[in-house]
């Protein structure tokens, strides 16, 4: 199979993670979390007690930074000046302060071509929330996920639960609409399907049906352009309910 650029967009709790990282262990194909990156930059931003709303002063720490992205199938290694950031990005605080930068047009800026430089020859999964708009407009397949607010409440809840116990399920769904209505909003890339995307609904759909909807995809590209066949899943291998 060429080498595809495959973007993954949605708000969250709609499965993008784990859709995304289970598209690209089948399809061999490095896996980038955009928000990854986000996160490091707000745990910086914290650690270095910068106001997110002086924007000339996070975007000078971004200067002043090191990250380092690096991608080995479906897994993901984020370093921030030489120290490697785990579940450290993932709390509900460094939630927050990511989303109040991710609204900074020139630190978008400045972090799109560490992003695009992901890349390669070897194709990529994308996930975030502006890959098919902005970072990979060029992108050859676009997805954009969505779900009920109650169940994407519910799987926002037990992905914050994994890192943070104390986190509560109302915190967690105050936090997402207050998310998505600021990512929706914001006037540098917001929130919201590229004009070519497909979207799909993933309310009512397992782990499973949405990846072969998505391989769906892949095989109309590659028939289209006479390509190779696309690899299918062995879905006895694999969890039906793996958000």
């Amino acid at each position: 199979m060429s080498a595809l650029t495959i973007t993954i967009d949605g708000p969250a709790g709609v499965g993008k993670s784990t859709l995304a990282k289970s598209l690209a262990k089948h399809l061999g194909t490095p896996y980038l979390n955009s928000g990854s990156l986000y996160r490091a930059v707000a745990w910086k931003v914290s650690k270095q007690g910068v106001n997110t709303d002086d924007e000339d002063a996070v975007l000078a720490l971004c200067k002043t930074t090191n990250f380092l992205l690096s991608l080995q199938g479906d897994y993901q290694s984020v370093v921030v000046d030489g120290t490697r950031l785990t579940h450290e990005l993932w709390t509900s605080h460094i939630s927050l302060i990511a989303s109040e930068i991710s609204r900074l047009p020139t630190v978008r800026t400045f972090l799109r071509p560490i992003q695009r430089h992901c890349g390669n020859d070897k194709g990529i999964v994308a996930e975030g929330r502006d890959m098919g708009t902005h970072v990979f407009a060029d992108a050859e397949i676009k997805v954009f996920l969505d779900a009920s607010p109650t169940i994407r409440a519910q799987r926002r809840f037990l992905e914050l639960q994994g890192h943070d116990a104390a986190v509560s399920h109302e915190t967690a769904a105050s936090e997402l609409m207050e998310r998505d209505t600021r990512d929706a909003n914001r006037n540098s890339a917001p929130l919201r399907p590229a004009s070519d995307a497909t979207i799909i609904d993933t309310t009512d759909l397992s782990a499973i049906q949405v990846v072969d909807a998505i391989l769906a995809l892949i095989k109309q590209r590659q028939i289209k352009h006479r390509s190779d066949p696309t690899p299918t899943i062995d879905t006895t291998k694999q969890s039906l309910a793996s958000y």
